[in-house]
Order: C-alpha cells, then sequence, then structure tokens
C-alpha cells in the first residue's frame, strides 16, 4: 500500500500536546510495517536548509513529499473554499492520503482518512461554550468538518465517546467513524519497575501530578482548589503541574506553598514524573481521550480523573472518578490513598492491568485493517 500522510509538522516537534504524540507515534510505527509504503505530505516551507524536517521532530528522517504553498494560507483554502485541488501534488501510484490530524483535505484522485481526536468546538455546555472565543473556534470548524464527513472514506477517531459526539452533534453516520484509540509509550510500562525511591523527584513530599498545565479546559480552578483545601487540612501533599499556564492561574498558584509549576518538561522525564507520584490528579473538563490517564495506569501510579467526557472509559474500573467541584471529596479520596496501602496497590494493580489495552500497535493495525478495506473496495 502507497500511503501519502499529511502533518502539520510543528504539531509534531518535542515536547508536544496528546495529538502530536498520536501523530508521531502512529506514523513511526506505520513506516516500520512491510506492508506499507509511507511518505510525509506537508508544505515545503518546513524544510531547513539541509532539505529535512525540524531535528525536534521525530519524523525527520521519514520520506516525504511537499506541496510549494504556504500551510496556513492553504490549509484556510482548503477548508473555506475546497481549493487549491491537491491532485497534482500527489504521486500517481498513492492508494491514500492519511492525515492523522484534523483537516480537510480536496483530492480525487485517491481516497482520504482523517482523524478528528475531539469535537469539543461544538460543544454548547462546557463552562466556557457561549464565550466569543469558543463562538469563533465553532464557527471556524463549522467551514470544514461537515466536509470531511462527507467526503472522506473513514474518519478515525480515539474514542468511543468522542465517536458518540461526533454522531450526536454532527449527524455522522457511525459506519463511517473508526475508533484506532491511543497508546502509550513502552517508556512508561518499564519505569513501572523501578522503585520510586530511586527516582529524582520535583519535591521531596508526596505529590500529585499534573500534566497539561493550570488550564480552565484542564480543570484549573479545580487543581487549586485541591490543592488549596490540602493545604488547609495541614497535608504535606503537594500538586506538581507539568505544561503551559494560564496567567490568571498561575498568578494564584504562586500563593500556594503546596503549588510547584514546572512549565514544559522534556518528553523524556514524564514517565519519571509520573512514577514517582502518589497519584495522577487529572481533572480536565473535555477530553477526547485523555492519554496522561493511560499512562499514569502504565507507569504503575493511580489515576484520578474528572467523571467528564473519555476519562471514565479510558480509566474503567481502575481509576478513581470524581466530580471535579467536589474538593472535599477529592482531598479526602488523596488523603486516604496517601495512607493506605493496600488500597494504592490494588489501584495500581488493576491500572497497570488496564494500561495493556494501550498500546500503539494496536492503534496501527486498526488503521491499517480500516486502509486494507477502503483499498479493496475502490478495486472492486
Amino acid at each position: 500500500m502507497n500511503l501519502l500522510s499529511f502533518i502539520h509538522p510543528v504539531r509534531t516537534y518535542l515536547p508536544c500536546s496528546g495529538v502530536g504524540r498520536h501523530a508521531n507515534s502512529i506514523l513511526l510505527r506505520l513506516a516500520e510495517r512491510k506492508d506499507v509504503r509511507q511518505q510525509l505530505f506537508f508544505a515545503a516551507e518546513w524544510l531547513q536548509k539541509d532539505d529535512q524536517l525540524d531535528s525536534s521532530t521525530p519524523l525527520r528522517d521519514l520520506p516525504y513529499r511537499t506541496f510549494p504553498f504556504p500551510e496556513n494560507l492553504t490549509e484556510r483554502g482548503w477548508k473555506i473554499l475546497g481549493r487549491p485541488r491537491m491532485d497534482r501534488w500527489v504521486p500517481d501510484d498513492t492508494d491514500l492520503i492519511y492525515a492523522p490530524v484534523e483537516t480537510y483535505l480536496p483530492v480525487e484522485k485517491c481516497p482520504v482518512a482523517v482523524t478528528i481526536h475531539d469535537i469539543q468546538a461544538f460543544e454548547t455546555e462546557l463552562p466556557w461554550s457561549q464565550t466569543w472565543s469558543h463562538r469563533w473556534f465553532r464557527w471556524r470548524w463549522s467551514t470544514w468538518i461537515y466536509d470531511t464527513l462527507r467526503d472522506c472514506e473513514v474518519v478515525f477517531t480515539v474514542s468511543e465517546f468522542s465517536k458518540s459526539r461526533i454522531v450526536e452533534l454532527l449527524g455522522a453516520d457511525p459506519d463511517d467513524i473508526v475508533v484506532v484509540g491511543n497508546g502509550v509509550d513502552a517508556r512508561f510500562f518499564e519505569i513501572a519497575e523501578q522503585p520510586r525511591d530511586t527516582l529524582e523527584r520535583p519535591c521531596e513530599a508526596p505529590y500529585l501530578f499534573m500534566i497539561g498545565g493550570l488550564r480552565e479546559k484542564k480543570g484549573g480552578n479545580a487543581l487549586l482548589a485541591v490543592a488549596k483545601e490540602l493545604e488547609r487540612q495541614g497535608s504535606d501533599v503537594q500538586l506538581v503541574v507539568a505544561g503551559p499556564n494560564g496567567e490568571e492561574y498561575e498568578a494564584r498558584a504562586q500563593d500556594l506553598d503546596n503549588v510547584h509549576l514546572l512549565g514544559w518538561v522534556e518528553d523524556e522525564d514524564v514517565p519519571r514524573l509520573m512514577r514517582g507520584a502518589l497519584a495522577l490528579l487529572f481533572l480536565s473538563r473535555y477530553e477526547g481521550f485523555g492519554l496522561p490517564a493511560a499512562e499514569a495506569m502504565a507507569a504503575g501510579t493511580p489515576a484520578i480523573v474528572s467523571g467528564a467526557a473519555s476519562l471514565p472509559e479510558v480509566v474503567g474500573d481502575a481509576g478513581m472518578v470524581v466530580a471535579p467541584e467536589e474538593t472535599e471529596a477529592i482531598a479526602e479520596q488523596v488523603r486516604t490513598l496517601r495512607h493506605d496501602s493496600s488500597l494504592r496497590r490494588r489501584h495500581i494493580e488493576a491500572g497497570r492491568k488496564r494500561a495493556q489495552r494501550y498500546t500503539w500497535d494496536r492503534c496501527v493495525n486498526r488503521l491499517v485493517d480500516a486502509f486494507q478495506n477502503i483499498t479493496m473496495q475502490e478495486t472492486t
């Protein structure tokens, strides 16, 4: 199978978000498949002086093809006007174009498959759904997503939750949506074998770890409320936060001695930080999947997650699902986890068992199965 994989290179630079990790992990494994001949496809403006992608992307050494137009302007044309048509830059022997990121690709000469990680833009009941910024976000997505659902041979997504929302909010045919999921890097499974007391820690006291930064979507208010309650109770448990923070939340965090903001951390440091934690505290209001929850379970760290969106689906019975606004109840769960070693051990064992289902190889197998079904249909 000849596969052309469209990417936004900047989203694959390390350190990157969950969508970037999904793209990197999927595309690197597709490149290893003997039954797939893959080339990346992106705007030529991303090439460096050595005619390669930036060294901060793991995809740098993969073969590629480019198109000559600026990425942002070109993609706006695709999404608003359906132009320029890209067939001219697609090799004639291409069996399928695949995009692991949300976009619309106007191509006629071969089938197209796109991954839509979530459709937060169309949710109307979130705390920020009626803000002007979110309404603008919704309008921008509305200019292209219906065309994508109409023209793509298949749309991939990462959870049953996201699939159900695509069907319910956008009227998509459920038979055209394939859930491929997400995987966990082997590093998280491997570090689960290391004793915590041998790892370098961000603070001496027991800590809750959160990755994604203090932001509204990531439950910044709930996280700070839990930290404040733990401080009020005299608990020694700290909150360690990795990722970009909103200015308002960062200012509020400075008033709490038990909150440690790390900012962006290198990808190689995340497994260690996750493994060293008393628990993951992930109170996000909306996730298409919620990769940190799966990574925590793989690393042998209990996961305390919000009951919103896809997170209960990801952790199942292995995690502790909470209402983000119930601050005292969350603090009580933290206290119990801190002092009840048998409870903690049960969550660790259940989490490691559940995490076994989240592997990138399984995701790629689901993708390739769908690719093969499409190409078989094209030849019959």
